[in-house]
């Protein structure tokens, strides 16, 4: 594109017209780090420590990592328990859609709890899971929800004429809302909830993987029709199963001393599955939680809550539990000097949560630690995977302990950018405001399909651990961040972010004012191009980050084009106060809508202003549509960019 047609675009809209991770805070200092036990779970007050999502454990002193391992682990063990847990494989399907994070297989999910109470031996071994939940419902892309539909595909245009992006829960809302309009013969529904209806003049395309995931249906074919949830297989587990979960559709069993319980009559909303209040255990349903309550030597009560999660069997986040156990206070020497496993040992001392199996304390290799995924991966298969001969787990009918042992492979970390189910914008807005502890694991869980389930387990987590730290100062163990800074070194420029064009995709065409940009100054970074459409916005925009390179601090004011519902485009500016000069984590992205012109690679043109009183002055502006405030003594320089929408030789329907 030539300087005079950049200038010109610029110009057209105003002529026409006259965007560590802990729960309990700063390191205690050990005398005064007795507050784990100052919690209460159900009938039990004492130390609380429990996991959640793929699974992420929380100890009882605090400290939050990840252990998406695939086998039998040890979660507890001390005087009074022994808890193991069977993290299993998300499924077939979901490798497809998490290629490439090596979190072992993928990911993981917490299937089955098994707990044996060592006060009593009178009392039998607990278990309570899900069986076989993980279905071959087919080999491709979708799930049993999803027959029939096109993963990843939208069309093009992404609208028929006279419609736009609606929110629909599902895929089969989505197809109804087509059914009810004139014309309508195809639709695309997103993981964001938007829903995009069609005719049969409208292309099918493939979308972006670092859009939201995206399922592409007809009318005249069965994506988004009602379906049948898989059954469980074998048929002793599908008559004494209960069922269980946000819709009642995972098939709960419980297994008592490893025999199978029919538990098919407990009604959902409530019932007693073993023994009776008062009792050395008690085992109570109510609607997704079931609660165990134990009776101690010291006559107070010991509790574990499982609360299921998932979307049920054969879907993208499947059938799993989210676990809390809380430890009497009564007992709190003999747990400070007995417990050792994954949930680490309740003394108030995070540092020493990581441990062998004999006690022995082990570095936490959690803290500004680039391998600490990897490291605590390592930890978990390295120190707490269970031996058949220690095993208190009973595989699913039919499979054996082959089946469900350890298998420990390489791990690769995760990749917001790539493979998600939501678009990585979308999961960092869903989860800029969980408390510190969960940002991480929000992110995995979100582009895993779980999205829906954190606001309610921020809640569960307050509740069941009541301390939820949100101060940046009480942050002991660092959560990690996908931000475009790493030791003040510039990321996604216009030179790195498509490795392979051979060329900066970000063009300096135009300097106003007293002050050239100086070489190899980068002003636009944290590049994302190819934006997927949200937000009534239409066509590609590409999304950045400003950097102020002048030494002295700066308002920026950054005018673009917005798009709005058809092709339209409005001229809008983005104020940004008060900028320090180098890259800034906490910086405010820009999105800007691209022109899009036939034989014509698309592109965005900004006019990027800074006031600094460290600019000489002259007699540039800043455009009267940003609406800066007067200042006298600061001067302003003007530069136009264009920046590439997509790399060179990308396809994007």
């Amino acid at each position: 594109m030539n300087l005079n047609l950049s200038l010109f675009l610029l110009a057209l809209p105003s002529l026409i017209l006259g965007e560590s991770n802990n729960l309990r805070g700063a390191e205690v200092e050990r005398e005064l780090a007795t507050n784990g036990f100052h919690e209460n779970l159900g009938s039990c007050s004492g130390a609380t420590c429990g996991m959640w999502g793929d699974p992420h454990m929380v100890t009882c002193d605090g400290l939050g990592y990840d252990c998406q391992g695939i086998g039998v682990f040890t979660l507890m063990q001390n005087h009074m328990f022994n808890v193991q847990a069977r993290f299993v494989d998300i499924g077939a399907h979901e490798h497809n859609l998490v290629r490439g994070w090596g979190l072992t297989h993928g990911a993981s999910l917490t299937n089955d709890v098994s707990i044996e109470f060592l006060q009593n031996p009178e009392v039998p071994v607990i278990q309570l899971g899900f069986g076989k939940v993980h279905y071959e419902y087919q080999e491709t892309e979708t799930f049993a929800s999803e027959e029939g539909c096109s993963p990843w595909t939208t069309h093009k245009p992404l609208n028929m004429p006279g419609q736009g992006r609606t929110v629909e829960p599902s895929v089969q809302a989505c197809r109804q809302r087509c059914e009810g309009v004139e014309g309508c013969t195809a639709f695309a529904w997103w993981a964001d909830g938007g829903c995009h209806l069609n005719i049969d003049t409208d292309t099918p395309v493939p979308s972006p993987r670092h859009w939201s995931r995206a399922l592409a249906g007809r009318l005249d074919n069965d994506c988004g029709k009602p379906f049948e949830e898989p059954e469980v297989e074998d048929p002793t587990e599908e008559s004494m199963h209960g069922v269980i979960g946000p819709r009642n559709n995972c098939p709960l069993l419980m297994h008592l001393d490893g025999e199978l319980v029919d538990i098919s009559d407990v009604h959902s909303n409530g019932g007693t599955l073993y023994g009776g209040e008062g009792e050395p255990m008690w085992v109570r349903r109510w609607k997704n939680d079931v609660v165990v309550n134990w009776k101690t030597n010291t006559g107070d009560y010991a509790t574990a809550k499982y609360i299921a999660r998932g979307d049920g069997p054969g879907e993208l986040w499947s059938c799993h539990w989210n676990f809390y156990i809380c430890l009497p206070a009564s007992q709190q020497d003999q747990f400070e000097a007995t417990t050792v496993g994954l949930l680490g040992s309740p003394d108030g001392n995070t540092h020493n949560d990581w441990m062998d199996t004999e006690g022995n304390e082990l570095e936490v290799l959690w803290h500004h630690n680039p391998n600490r995924h990897e490291d605590a991966i390592d930890y978990c298969y390295d120190n707490w995977c269970v031996s058949q001969i220690d095993s208190i787990v009973m595989p699913p009918s039919g499979e054996t302990w082959e089946d469900i042992k350890c298998e420990h492979e390489d791990y690769e970390d995760f990749d917001i950018d790539s493979g998600c189910i939501l678009s990585a914008e979308k999961i960092k807005d869903a989860c800029k405001e969980v408390p510190p502890l969960l940002q991480h694991a929000c992110e995995v869980d979100c582009c895993n399909g779980g999205c829906g389930e954190v606001p309610e387990t921020v809640e569960e987590i307050d509740e069941n651990l009541k301390e939820l730290s949100e101060d940046d100062e009480d942050i002991q163990y660092d959560v990690p961040k996908h931000d475009e800074c790493e030791d003040d070194t510039f990321e996604n420029t216009g030179e790195t972010v498509c490795p392979d064009a051979g060329e900066s995709i970000v063009t300096l065409v135009n300097t106003k004012g007293s002050v050239d940009l100086p070489d190899g100054a980068e002003v636009i970074y944290g590049i994302v191009p190819n934006v997927e459409p949200h937000d009534g916005m239409s066509g590609m925009s590409v999304r950045f980050l400003i950097n102020n390179p002048f030494d002295d601090i700066a308002d920026i004011y950054v005018k673009h084009d917005k798009s709005v519902y058809g092709s339209f485009m409005d001229p809008v500016c983005d104020p940004l106060e008060k900028v320090d000069s180098g890259c800034d984590t906490g910086a405010t992205p820009v999105e800007v809508a691209c022109h899009e012109y036939p034989g014509m690679a698309p592109f965005a043109l900004v006019q990027v202003y800074f006031s600094s009183r460290g600019i000489p002055g002259s007699e540039t502006s800043v455009d009267k549509c940003c609406d800066a405030p007067d200042d006298e003594a600061a001067g302003v320089v003007e530069y136009t960019f264009e920046i590439m929408c997509q790399c060179p030789g990308e396809v994007v329907g």
